[in-house]
């Protein structure tokens, strides 16, 4: 970077510079006409008595000549504004692309800082350097000397101005300035010492909050919010003596200007006065002297006010030297050389006695010396602070040795530009960060390398683009195009886009990432305009969908959509509409006080029946919900009301109760309107959607169609079996239908048939890019660790590079996982390099060589035989099965059925009917087992309807030891503790099930004792009785081995 702020201006915009200083120069003989003009307008056109004048051989009377001298002092006026408009905005042109120079040029610069500097600093500070600090530069660099020119020159024009009239006059008018020029520049010193100190301060805590940010969670855990608040309180402080005295400062500079100001004018008077009337100065020359003096007062203060600037402005310019033109910055080349093709491929890949040396002279990584022939495939391990985290990224030109070497053949790793490491050595860390964006767009960054040459073409770029490229190069920025395509399809062994597309479902399939991704795809939606061919398969995978349906659960799997009849299994909110919202217009939480839906109820005659339904619904969540805490998660798995609604409707209830439904508000009626349409009639345990309630909102259904407005048509999208629906997810499309039956594994069935179609149609990879547009978040946040993992060694195979470095790449997945992905990662890198940073030696048998690392050393290496396992087939994932409500007992009657099981018996009954709201109804077939003996158990079951048998797996087989009917619990254990079954459960008869959730349980124990106590007695009272049956069996047991002896 250049010295100094005047030095950085002069080096990219000197030309720039002189032409704006003449442009400014050459307003100056019109302003000295400007001020020239009124003088002889007072003097001759008004005062004189010599007419006719002859101007140009034109003879003018007096009124005239006054209309010809003041349209002249207007043509004047305007070329000296229209001058003034051409030079202001080529000034701020040249001043905001040096801005942009600069801006790019701190960017630049901050790619090549070593990377331990990158994770000492605040990205906070960074950026606020970066962006806010150099706002105020942009301002001053278009100003740096053209504002200087023209007040200077203005200024020394109005001054000879009024020498030209009377010199005493023009003394008259300088005679404050050295006082000016000598009190000013030392109060500003003082003021530019306090910014600097601000500015300090002020990065301080942005560090500080950005500190705050990252430890939240610490901070609450250790109840140390107040000693951060004082912290602050202290810095804040600090910061505000500084502005008070910098604003004292400006206000005493501010002052004396002032006061200087209105002291030229007493002189001005006074001495003008005279001179007038002594004859030595005409009345017209001392009216123009006074005029101009007006003038005179904004070249002064611009030339003040510049002072400060410039002042300000290399302040502000040495910081930002002083932090980015740091030492230790990598060569520009380093990220600017063109690809130079090295092979690493057998050639020796050496360590040389590296030393990384952090601050305070901690060593990490200690005189590490090995030798790898590549290619290899080696695991190095060490435990935490062996130096084995460190050394992974000194391969992978992450960090830099402070001595030593790391050479592969002949040449040193850390000579090597980017665009050689880059392709040629791939890392993945236990913590990458991702950027944002979607999946896709994560995936490809790395191959985003150079602009494709032929990408295109011959074309002339359109006009625009051209000019933006121009002006770009004459900013210093990148000469790339960031529209060209970027993609280096043949680093990842691809010809185009569509064998890319390939590549990257084959590359997920490999990390075990597919699966997931197809998922997301499958609940993602498209739009048909842009993917014609995809929604008409999809449209075709309902036709066969509906087909591969078994023909007896047909019904009871999948209620679609159908035009004539209610579903069940969608809300009232969907059944009315028949269709998706699209926007927030029609959206279901907006419902209760959409103007159209409310006239389309009223005219249904639905209003009264929805205002008591909507008092039922309020009344039985705010029964089950009065006692949860706010923020409580059952508000926002169970409820329609959110904690902060359920104190307004408590307050509507009681309202209700003392006036009646129709002393209610229209807020107050819209809020209970509101609620009807979250119900589901399968959910329903109230029993508030009857035969002629579902006849009614058909009709409703009918008329809200008939009459949507033709503006009001694009906020919804109805269902049409013969379309694709582009507000739905592409699951939606293929169901087109509600899941329908609480079935054991019905969810499981679904899925399952729904994979079938999408295989036979060969829609599986369209799904799974189609899931590649999802939106991960800034940094991954929308991701999990393990999904973000999984992302970050797939970019890595997508570039296929030399050297591939595992830094604990796989911590986050669970054992058999990380194995089934090592194994295929390692088959996809046979013929290339494969390091492994390991803490553990669980893999030591897969690699043929290991190294172990001990206090930043190499302490021993030898190979070991054996080779990766096949792979496992990955367990699928859980589903939650939908509830079942047709003829399903009421809240009322679960409450009564839970409070006949002793374990639950002392538990009040409101906590039960919230037991019994959380809990799900589950069927199963004759003969279908419930759970399997040593299944891991999170949920008991209370049995509704049918029989279950209790079977006893043991070496003789299996055997029935007991039988279970109505209102009998089983598998309660697994409500306490994470215990295996420790029998299996089969349904002697069909079976309907509460399930009770391990989770929602627990979470109701540890906020009310009360159930805890009553769990403790019956617990305790269980533990007796079985210890009394213990002592009787033994004592019988004893009887009989006493009675052969005493015959």
């Amino acid at each position: 970077m250049e010295k100094g702020i005047f030095r950085f201006i002069l080096r990219f915009s000197l030309r720039e510079q002189i032409g704006l200083v003449l442009l400014s120069i050459s307003a100056l003989p019109l302003l000295y006409l400007t001020l020239e003009l009124p003088k002889i307008i007072v003097n001759k056109a008004i005062g004189g008595t010599d007419f006719p004048q002859v101007v140009l051989g034109m003879e003018f009377a007096q009124v005239p000549f006054l209309l010809l001298l003041c349209g002249l002092f207007l043509l004047l006026v305007m070329l000296s504004g229209t001058l003034k408009y051409f030079a202001s905005t080529f000034r701020y042109r040249v001043g905001d692309r040096l801005l942009r120079r600069l801006r790019y040029d701190l960017i630049e610069r901050l790619l090549r800082f070593p990377s331990a500097d990158l994770r000492n600093l605040s990205s906070g500070q960074v950026v606020s350097m970066i962006t806010a600090e150099t706002s105020n530069l942009g301002y001053f660099i278009a100003e740096a000397f053209a504002v200087p020119a023209i007040a200077a020159g203005t200024l020394a024009t109005i001054v000879l101005f009024m020498f030209m009239q009377n010199w005493m006059m023009g003394v008259a008018a300088i005679a404050l300035y050295p006082v000016q020029i000598y009190l000013i520049p030392r109060i500003q010193r003082r003021i530019n010492a306090l910014q600097r100190q601000e500015v300090h301060a002020m990065r301080d805590i942005s560090q500080r909050i950005a500190d705050v940010v990252a430890t939240a969670s610490e901070i609450h855990g250790h109840d140390t919010a107040q000693y951060e608040l004082a912290d602050f309180s202290q810095r804040l402080g600090t910061v505000f003596g500084f502005r008070v005295e910098m604003s004292s400062k400006r206000y005493i500079a501010n002052i004396l200007n002032q006061i200087f100001s209105q002291l030229t004018p007493f002189f001005f008077l006074s001495i003008g006065g005279y001179l007038v009337i002594v004859g030595e100065l005409s009345l017209g020359s001392l009216v123009a002297v006074l005029a101009a003096y007006k003038d005179m007062l904004s070249p002064w203060k611009d030339l003040i006010d510049y002072y400060q600037k410039s002042e300000d402005a290399r302040v502000r310019y040495d910081q930002l030297r002083e932090f980015f033109a740091r030492s230790g910055l990598h060569d520009r080349s380093m990220i600017e050389s063109e690809p130079i093709d090295h092979d690493f491929s057998g050639k020796p890949l050496v360590a040389a006695n590296v030393v990384l040396e952090k601050e305070e002279g901690h060593r990490p990584v200690d005189g590490a010396t090995v030798t790898l022939t590549l290619p290899t495939h080696t695991v190095i391990l060490g435990s935490a602070g062996s130096g084995r985290e460190e050394f992974a990224r000194l391969l992978a030109r992450q960090e830099f040795p402070r001595s030593g070497r790391v050479t592969v053949g002949d040449i040193d790793l850390a000579a090597l530009p980017d665009s050689v490491t880059g392709r040629r050595i791939g890392y993945a860390g236990p913590n990458t960060h991702l950027g944002s964006g979607s999946i896709r767009d994560v995936l490809v960054y790395p191959l985003l390398r150079r602009p494709r040459s032929d990408a295109a073409g011959d074309e002339a770029p359109p006009p625009a683009l051209a000019k933006a490229r121009a002006e770009s190069r004459r900013a210093g920025n990148s000469p790339y195009d960031l529209a060209s395509d970027w993609i280096d399809y043949a680093a990842a062994g691809c010809r185009g886009d569509a064998d890319l597309r390939s590549r990257m479902v084959e590359i997920l399939r490999l990390v075990e990432f597919d699966r997931e991704v197809y998922e997301i795809g499958l609940r993602h939606s498209i739009d048909p305009a842009r993917q014609p061919d995809l929604a008409a398969k999809v449209i075709q995978a309902r036709g066969r969908f509906r087909a591969r349906l078994p023909a007896a659960r047909k019904h009871s799997l999948i209620e679609g959509f159908d035009p004539g009849h209610y579903n069940a299994h969608a809300s009232v909110a969907e059944n009315i509409l028949f269709g998706t919202p699209v926007g927030p217009y029609f959206a279901i939480e907006n419902l209760g006080h959409n103007a159209y839906m409310r006239q389309v109820i009223e005219r249904s005659g639905l209003t009264g029946a929805f205002l008591q339904m909507g008092r039922r619904l309020a009344s039985v969540k705010a029964e089950i919900f009065r006692d949860l805490p706010p923020g409580h998660e059952f508000f926002e798995r169970f409820g329609f009301i959110s904690a902060d609604d359920l104190h307004a409707f408590e307050g509507i209830l009681r309202r209700i109760e003392s006036h009646g439904l129709d002393s209610l508000d229209q807020g107050d009626r819209q809020r209970l309107m509101a609620l009807p349409f979250k119900l589901v009639e399968a959910q329903d345990h109230e029993g508030l959607i009857d035969e002629a309630m579902k006849a009614r909102l058909l009709q409703a259904r009918e008329a809200f169609a008939r009459d949507l407005p033709q503006d009001l048509r694009p906020a919804v999208q109805f269902f049409d079996p013969e379309s694709y629906n582009a507000a739905s997810s592409i699951v939606d499309n293929i169901l087109f239908g509600k899941a329908a039956s609480s079935k054991a594994g019905s969810a499981a069935e679904i899925g399952r048939i729904v994979a079938q179609v999408v295989d036979e149609l060969g829609l599986r990879e369209a799904i799974i890019l189609a899931g590649l547009e999802y939106e991960i978040g800034t940094g991954g946040t929308r991701l999990s660790l393990a999904q973000r993992q999984k992302i970050a060694l797939a970019r890595c195979l997508l570039k296929r590079p030399d050297i591939l470095i595992m830094n604990e790449a796989l911590s986050s997945l669970d054992t058999k996982a990380q194995e089934r992905v090592l194994a295929n990662i390692r088959t996809e890198m046979e013929g290339r390099s494969l390091i492994l940073f390991e803490p553990h030696e669980d893999r030591r048998r897969e690699f043929e060589k290991i190294l172990v690392m001990d206090q930043g050393r190499f302490v021993q290496g030898h190979g070991v035989e054996g080779a990766a396992g096949e792979p496992a087939e990955a367990p699928a994932p859980g589903e939650t099965l939908p509830a079942e409500a047709s003829h399903a007992p009421g809240l009322n009657e679960i409450a009564n059925m839970l409070m006949g099981i002793p374990l639950l018996a002392g538990i009040d009954r409101s906590k039960l009917k919230l037991l019994a709201f959380t809990s799900e109804r589950v069927h199963f077939d004759q003969g279908q087992e419930v759970f399997h003996q040593g299944d891991p158990g999170d949920h008991a079951f209370v049995i509704v309807n049918g029989e279950a048998e209790v079977v006893l797996e043991s070496a003789g087989g299996p055997r029935t030891v007991a039988t279970l009917g109505r209102n009998e619990i089983f598998g309660e254990m697994a409500l306490l503790a994470k215990m295996p079954r420790s029998t299996t459960i089969r349904a002697r008869t069909p079976l309907v099930l509460l399930s009770l959730s391990r989770d929602v349980f627990m979470r109701m124990v540890a906020e009310n004792s009360e159930i805890a106590l009553a769990m403790l007695r019956v617990l305790t009272e269980r533990l007796a009785s079985t210890l009394r049956d213990y002592g009787k069996a033994m004592a019988d047991a004893e009887k009989s081995a006493a009675a052969p002896a005493s015959e």
